[in-house]
């Protein structure tokens, strides 16, 4: 059962949702503005879960602005998104944060599949604000994701042709890296791994397709065209067990 904050988070997602599919980016904007407010709120009263529930919210909003090309609605989300996960990382919200990249990284992906030039810019510049502050925070989970989500924008955008973003991504991911090591975190190797390890798991599972790495063995699912993005879309997170396999490989 949601609790009411998750409760005012869904609807107000909704909301946004249907004022995209409307095509009113007023309505739509208002409510990302909504739930960043709401976020905030959340994160002074220490309310780790339902800030996760409001990311999904904008995160939802904002794929169904990509869809549309709806670039400022695009663009809106995630700058709603990058104070919420300055705020999440203040607090060492790890598994938050972890909704967040995963959040970013699908408005990433899209914007750089669709053209979209100032988004794919801004979900460069917030992924990297949360890989760098995973690094400082020894998340490795979020480290982890962070540099995988930038990897998957950078080649997008040069399939793409967005030659300075992909560029851009390339760097902030490589910063990372170098942030991680020198804090004695991570090691290359085992960041460079990554998105392989995840494409040969994802591969045996029909059900884990969505995280499938885009670049990586197969087809990924982020080279979708237009009729199949978001075909049978949930609007729900990962099941809860892989957000508990998850936490269990941060505390470690």
């Amino acid at each position: 059962m949601f609790s009411l904050n998750e409760q005012r988070a869904i609807e107000l997602g909704d909301a946004g949702e249907k004022a995209v599919r409307e095509n009113n980016e007023y309505d739509a904007i208002q409510n990302i503005d909504y739930l960043r407010e709401f976020g905030e709120e959340l994160l002074k009263g220490e309310f780790e879960n339902d800030l996760k529930r409001v990311v999904i919210s904008i995160r939802n909003i904002g794929n169904r602005a990509v869809k549309k090309r709806l670039d400022e609605v695009t663009v809106t989300a995630l700058k709603a998104i990058k104070p919420l996960a300055e705020g999440s990382l203040e607090k060492n919200y790890s598994n938050a944060l972890w909704s967040f990249a995963r959040a970013v990284q699908e408005l990433g992906k899209g914007a750089a599949q669709f053209q979209m030039k100032e988004a794919v810019a801004d979900s460069v510049d917030t992924l990297k604000i949360i890989g760098m502050g995973a690094v400082e925070k020894k998340m490795e989970v979020v480290t982890l994701w962070t540099t995988l989500s930038l990897e998957e924008v950078a080649y997008l955008s040069e399939k793409q042709d967005l030659e300075d973003l992909s560029r851009d991504a390339k760097a902030a991911r490589e910063e990372i890296i170098k942030a991680s090591e020198e804090n004695d975190f991570l090691k290359r190797e085992q960041i460079e791994v990554y998105p392989s390890l995840i494409a040969k798991t994802v591969g045996e599972f029909a059900e884990l397709q969505n995280l499938q790495p885009a670049g990586y063995e197969g087809r990924p699912n982020e080279e979708f065209t237009e009729e199949e993005f978001f075909e049978g879309e949930t609007g729900e997170e990962l099941p809860e067990e892989e957000d508990e396999e998850s936490e269990k490989a941060e505390e470690k």
